[in-house]
């Protein structure tokens, strides 16, 4: 009993509190063991990097506003319209649209409104799309179509609008498309070659005999109308009238909340669009070389500029380093999408270099996914095919860039806007 109590370790006396702390009724305060330590260390790390990027973000994305913000400034007659520009977007390989729509939301759209430019949106979910709406425009007007109505004539020979224009392709596969366009516009033809048009099929008369199912359907429907007018017929005899109801007709006249209408609606557009080819290009890229040269491409000087918008997208779970790096370090995202869409609004341009502009955003095929590659080389896809360019379109070509004076971070306003103060 004693060597028992010998070897039992006597209990720790607890430390007397502060007096002044007990009488104000505060708790005892313990810091926090090792494991919840290297838990809020990890959690207040992570909170750190996550307000740091947006902080910067926020900066970078406030510089080039400020830069460009003085074109918002200048005043307008009453009878002028602000320059417009149109983004081309398409959802990157294997993801959705939002994708892209948030890209621009948050890079892009800043920059356009502190400069109060106007822009169209073109959105296609489908390869091919954006190449026949630019090819398509490029037809119209080569034919001279014309679908304003005499009021919107009359109004616009009275309101002037900025002509200079812009074209802002994000992506590289909204790129490639915009690039095929242009060229599909003036060298192809102006109606679809007859290999593309649909082939015409002759009707065929109705037969005369019915089918054997409609001559089963008639028979059923002669029975029940037969077994009807036998049970009215003897509910009338005996004074009870009754209503027959033919049968599925409660499921019919069963009312549809809006909700599901709306669903519905939605599945069958999804269905529509799905069903729904898109259009093949009047021109493939081979003649483009032997394509004759339009008379209508003569009279322009020159083509719109154009500007890629970088969007780095990769999915996949082997490449979550590279994503978590980039989710951290979205502000330099936020600064070099900054600056080519500065570029657009200060509208500064230089000429088309092939050997440089056709490898534009060529880094962001690499990040595709490779079963979508594989699949897409198998069927063809307009994604997959390497851009070519004719010689006539890229002397009229023009890309968007930074003036020389705006690239080193020197900037001071003046009555003529910014400028270098070095």
């Amino acid at each position: 009993m004693s060597s028992e109590m010998s070897t039992s370790t006597p209990p720790v006396p607890e430390k007397p509190r502060n007096p002044v702390f007990e009488a104000m009724g505060i708790p005892r305060i313990r810091l926090p063991g090792p494991k919840m330590s290297v838990f809020l260390l990890t959690v207040a790390g992570i909170a750190g990097l996550i307000y740091y990027d947006k902080r910067e973000r926020r900066a970078n994305r406030q510089k080039w506003k400020d830069r460009v913000s003085h074109f918002a400034e200048q005043p307008l007659p009453v009878t002028a319209l602000t320059r417009k520009v149109t983004v081309y977007l398409s959802p990157p390989p294997g993801d959705h649209m939002e994708v892209t729509m948030e890209h621009f939301t948050q890079y892009v759209k800043p920059i356009l409104t502190a400069a109060a430019i106007d822009w169209e949106l073109v959105k296609e979910q489908r390869q091919g799309d954006i190449r026949y709406e630019v090819a398509e425009a490029i037809r119209r007007q080569r034919r001279g179509d014309d679908d304003r109505t005499p009021e919107q004539k009359a109004l616009s020979s009275v309101i002037t609008r900025d002509t200079d224009g812009g074209a802002i392709c994000i992506g590289r596969g909204a790129y490639k498309e915009y690039l095929h366009g242009v060229h599909e516009g003036w060298l192809g033809p102006l109606e679809p070659p007859a290999s593309l048009e649909p082939v015409a099929t002759t009707p065929q008369p109705p037969s005369t005999e019915p089918a054997a199912d409609v001559k089963d359907s008639f028979v059923e429907s002669a029975d029940i109308v037969i077994n009807e007018a036998n049970a009215s017929s003897a509910a009338a005899e005996s004074g009870v009238v009754t209503a027959q109801t033919p049968p599925g007709a409660n499921e019919s006249e069963k009312p549809v909340s809006e909700e599901e209408q709306k669903i519905k609606d939605e599945e069958q557009k999804k269905k529509d669009e799905t069903a729904k080819k898109s259009p093949k290009a009047y021109i493939s890229t081979e003649d483009y070389a032997t394509a004759p040269t339009p008379a209508e491409f003569s009279k322009i000087d020159h083509l719109e500029p154009i500007m890629y918008i970088p969007h780095p997208h990769i999915l996949g779970f082997r490449h979550t380093p590279i994503r978590t790096y980039r989710y951290f370090t979205k502000r330099n995202l936020a600064d070099k999408v900054g600056a080519v869409t500065a570029a657009v609004v200060l509208n500064n341009f230089r000429q088309f270099i092939p050997r440089i502009d056709v490898e534009a955003g060529k880094h962001e095929e690499d990040e595709w996914p490779v079963k979508w590659k594989q699949t897409g080389i198998e069927k063809g896809s307009e994604w997959m095919q390497d851009v070519v360019v004719d010689e006539r379109v890229v002397d009229k070509l023009r890309v968007y860039e930074l003036p020389n004076n705006l690239d080193d971070g020197g900037f001071v306003k003046n009555d003529d806007g910014f400028v270098a103060d070095k």
